[in-house]
């Protein structure tokens, strides 16, 4: 699952890098905690 990072995490990346992540990691731990947002077209845009 792509995702935007919204903060620096360890051993993942930092602020504003396009990481691709698995989807239970990114469902269960990064989208509930908002530490990313998923990587679609238009969060993209949003996000620049």
């Amino acid at each position: 699952m792509k995702v935007i990072l919204r903060s620096d995490i360890t051993n993942v990346g930092r602020q504003g890098e396009i990481k691709d992540v698995a989807a239970g990691f990114a469902r269960n731990y990064l989208l509930p905690k908002k530490l990313v947002m998923e990587a679609t077209p238009q969060n993209m845009k949003i996000w620049e």
